[in-house]
């Protein structure tokens, strides 16, 4: 009984609204927090040394890089709550066919 509880509880959380408003907000705040941090410290570095775009070009590699790293961590934490799921429906399936 609880493992139904549990199905259920996920896919409230995991409805297909839910799940999409939250992965454009994550990665649109993964894209652009880095990118304005990164190019914001760049071009400050750029004012003080001089070096104009330099350090902002290596701010946007930077962010690109750091980027990445978060939506890739993102991705595949979804990949293993998906995974949870479908383990519990089938563990649910296979519990309605004994019965």
């Amino acid at each position: 009984m609880d493992d139904k509880k549990q199905v259920e509880k996920l896919k409230k959380v995991s409805s297909v609204k839910q799940l999409a408003f939250g992965m454009i907000s994550y990665t649109s705040a993964s894209i652009l927090g880095p990118l304005v941090l990164f190019c914001g410290i760049g071009y400050y570095i750029d004012y003080k040394l001089e070096t104009k775009p330099l350090m902002i070009i290596v701010g946007i590699l930077l962010a690109f890089f750091l980027t990445n790293v978060l939506i890739f961590k993102k991705i595949r934490v979804l990949i293993k709550e998906f995974d949870k799921i479908e383990k519990l429906e089938n563990k649910k399936k296979t519990e309605e066919k004994s019965t």
